[in-house]
């Protein structure tokens, strides 16, 4: 696909904001509080998509911490570490926080959440975000200011529309085969631990002494 006539613009024109996350030691000063909010790091983004079911949780004010909340569609980046990461905030974790490592970029609908992520992911993406690290120690060092000046490609609304369901269409099939496959694994796993199994060690069901 030719990509020369699509426009360019810097990344704050598309947002409504533009934040990074909460300080850990920000977070620890609210243990005397009982309610637990999960809250997002580097490690919960695998292959683009924020995994669920590792989420940590922390105690907070809820109300001292609103400016670090995200919603779905939010558009995460890693801006420290050694890993370049970028996925959308799915459904179902609204009003979850992100660590202080990971900037969040919440659009206006210019331009789709999904292409904005797979823009940071791809090499062009990431030579662009790497062109504002200033760390001469291989690390990632980004500002919010750093992401918000970068220049991102914005494609018609329609061409959008039709890339962006490409990119979902086929993170959902990855998805479908990884989780068949690790039940197949699981499946074959507990076969073969089975059978190394003594018969006079074998679960009973009902039995009665």
């Amino acid at each position: 696909m030719v990509t020369s006539n699509i426009a360019k613009m810097r990344l704050f024109h598309l947002t409504e904001k533009i934040f990074q996350g909460l300080s850990p030691s920000r977070s620890s000063k609210a243990k005397q509080y009982e309610r637990n909010i999960p809250i997002i790091n580097i490690k919960d983004i695998v292959d683009g998509q924020v995994q669920l079911n590792a989420l940590d949780a922390i105690p907070v004010d809820y109300k001292n911490v609103d400016k670090y909340v995200i919603h779905s569609g939010d558009v995460l980046v890693t801006c420290r570490g050694t890993l370049l990461k970028s996925a959308v905030v799915p459904e179902g974790i609204d009003h979850s926080l992100i660590t202080s490592n990971l900037i969040a970029i919440r659009l206006n609908g210019s331009l789709d959440p999904v292409l904005l992520s797979a823009f940071f992911q791809s090499p062009t993406g990431q030579k662009t975000l790497l062109s504002n690290v200033r760390s001469s120690t291989m690390q990632i060092a980004l500002t919010v200011s750093d992401v918000e000046n970068i220049e991102v490609p914005v494609a018609p609304l329609e061409t959008q529309k039709k890339l962006a369901g490409l990119i979902t269409a086929a993170n959902n099939c990855y998805s479908t085969t990884i989780e068949s496959a690790n039940l197949r694994r699981e499946i074959a796993y507990n076969i073969v631990h089975n059978f190394f199994i003594k018969p006079d060690e074998q679960p009973t069901e009902g039995k009665c002494e």
